[in-house]
């Protein structure tokens, strides 16, 4: 088709449209995007260094508390408490010496009795500062880094108690090197780049993971607080990084992990520029793809346009698969429309012919009630007629409610008993199992039903206001021999009488379902009130062994 600037447009030109007006505000967010990316980045590599602090802060505190736990545990021997100094002596440079540590005892007043960096009986100084908070605290206490007056160098203490009848006796302190705790952080496993340093309270350096010996006893950098919780300032090394920081709540020092800002924003560039790339590419190949696309479409489409041609003309409708899936289903369901307009007709025809079979068999059922009714009295003809059609009629609307698939022995009963449907569950009694009968016993029974209940009414239990009714059913047997029973019991009405003469009511409580359900009726006229009882063989419900949807056939004699 020839292009022209109005519209109707060819699938190329739309596509192309389409592809440019998708590709403008993706341009336009690009800045947004870009903005988001750097901040992401960086705040991912914060959290990772702060991450990594946290880490490190937890596992110091884990190593403080085994610090602490060995000092109580010297503290509460007997040979300290008995004063036996030089034992004490022994037992801790036994315990601490192969893990790099020293214990120093002072009595109360800072004197120092003896520490294992010396051979014991030395003569040891008095320390002026004192920790005054192990005495005010009760508890146990770390320092800062000093330098220790027997080590000569840079340290750590951690301190506890030990009273003695309620009042302080010595101060048990374990002397740290610093070079324990760089063992810590070597232990993190960060990449080479980043750094990790310990700070205690003062700000003075205790560990680093790079040139530790050179900074230790120094103060860290001063830093600057930026954006949010994310701190950036200069290292010892003189670096510009970001710092993640995390408190040791056992020792109160500070731990640092440090990356450099450099490497921050060259990923925050990489996540950019691979952005730009790719939406770079998805714009061109979508620009250039466009056109070919329309080729296509426009194939499948023209087929399309055939076949719904032939079906509106009512000639046999042809398409064959394309590549597009739209109008392959399209096709599909033009196809599918001419397939079901044949079928539809065939369906109408069939349904006719159902209609008709149906038709002929209500009216040989209602032929044969007709036959059967007295015919001396119109009036009475016709009230009792009226009744049994009644009675037909509800059998047929759960039959029809069931789209002929069996009527559910329960409903059944109910919609015969609806004039009494008030008392059921006090004087009227319904119980079995879920049990559906097939259609001519589902007839059948429910006219017969349809019969007790007039005559009970009339005459027996439902008559009185004492009388009281029970309809049950199940199933009994297996294989062959399985059968339905289905028992109508009439207690505390009035006394039962038999019948002088058996009318159309029996033939049809009787005969009619013997015939239908190649059954076996029993009635039974005890004083007490009347029992109906119908044995049947199983296929008459859809749960029997010879059932397969259709109507129950009587055996051949």
């Amino acid at each position: 088709m020839p292009f022209s600037l109005r519209p109707p447009w060819p699938v190329s030109f739309l596509l192309a449209l389409s592809i440019i007006a998708l590709a403008i505000p993706l341009l336009a967010l690009l800045g947004m995007e870009a903005a988001r990316l750097t901040s992401s980045e960086r705040n991912r590599l914060f959290n990772e260094a702060r991450l990594n602090a946290e880490r490190i802060a937890a596992d110091l505190d884990q190593t403080m508390n085994g610090y602490i736990a060995i000092l109580e545990s010297l503290a509460t021997t007997p040979a300290l408490a008995e004063g036996d100094l030089a034992t004490v002596y022994r037992q801790a440079e036994a315990a601490l010496r192969p893990r790099g540590l020293y214990a120093f005892l002072r009595d109360s007043n800072g004197q120092m009795l003896f520490n294992t960096r010396l051979p014991y009986g030395a003569a040891l100084p008095t320390t002026t500062g004192f920790d005054g908070q192990v005495i005010s605290g009760n508890r146990a206490v770390i320092s800062d880094v000093v330098i220790g007056e027997v080590a000569k160098r840079p340290v750590m203490a951690v301190s506890v108690p030990v009273y003695q009848g309620g009042d302080l006796r010595f101060v048990l302190s374990l002397s740290l090197e610093p070079s324990l705790m760089k063992e810590l952080l070597d232990r993190q496993k960060m990449p080479p780049e980043w750094r990790a340093t310990i700070v205690d309270r003062k700000g003075v350096v205790i560990a680093r993971t790079r040139l530790h010996d050179e900074f230790v006893g120094k103060p860290l950098s001063d830093l600057a607080r930026t954006d949010g919780d994310e701190m950036e300032g200069l290292d010892l090394e003189g670096r510009v990084v970001k710092w993640g920081i995390a408190p040791s709540r056992v020792s109160g020092w500070t731990v640092y992990v440090s990356v450099l800002s450099e490497l921050v924003d060259a990923a925050a560039r990489d996540a950019l520029l691979n952005y730009v790339l790719i939406v770079a590419a998805f714009t061109c190949v979508g620009i250039a793809g466009a056109v070919g696309m329309a080729r296509v479409i426009t194939q499948p489409l023209d087929a399309a346009e055939r076949a719904a041609k032939a079906l509106g003309e009512g000639r046999a409708v042809e398409f064959k698969p394309t590549l597009v899936a739209e109008a392959n289903a399209i096709g599909a369901a033009l196809v599918e429309a001419a397939e079901l307009r044949e079928q539809a007709e065939q369906q109408i025809m069939l349904l006719m012919r159902e209609v008709n079979h149906r038709s002929k068999n209500m009216l040989a059922v209602v032929q044969a009630i007709a036959r059967q009714m007295p015919s001396n009295d119109p009036k009475l003809f016709v009230r009792q007629f009226s009744d049994r059609i009644v009675g037909l009629a509800a059998s047929q609307d759960l039959l029809i409610e069931s789209n002929w698939q069996g009527v559910r022995v329960a409903d059944l009963v109910r919609s015969q008993l609806a004039l009494f449907r008030e008392l059921i569950g006090t004087r009227i009694d319904i119980s079995g199992p879920p049990v559906r009968l097939q259609p001519p016993a589902a007839q059948a029974i429910g006219m017969a039903l349809h019969e007790l209940a007039t005559n009970a009414s009339k005459y027996g239990a439902l008559s009185d206001e004492n009388g009281k009714l029970r309809i049950k059913w199940h199933l009994e047997g297996n294989g062959e021999n399985r059968e339905f029973v289905l028992a109508w019991v009439e207690e505390d009405g009035p006394p039962v009488k038999p019948p002088e003469r058996r009318g159309f009511g029996y033939t049809i409580m009787v005969a009619m379902v013997e015939k239908s359900l190649d059954a076996t009726v029993t009635v039974d006229y005890a004083e007490s009130g009347l029992k109906w009882t119908v044995r049947a063989p199983a296929r008459c419900t859809y749960e029997g062994p010879e059932t397969a949807g259709g109507p129950a056939k009587r055996k051949s004699a």
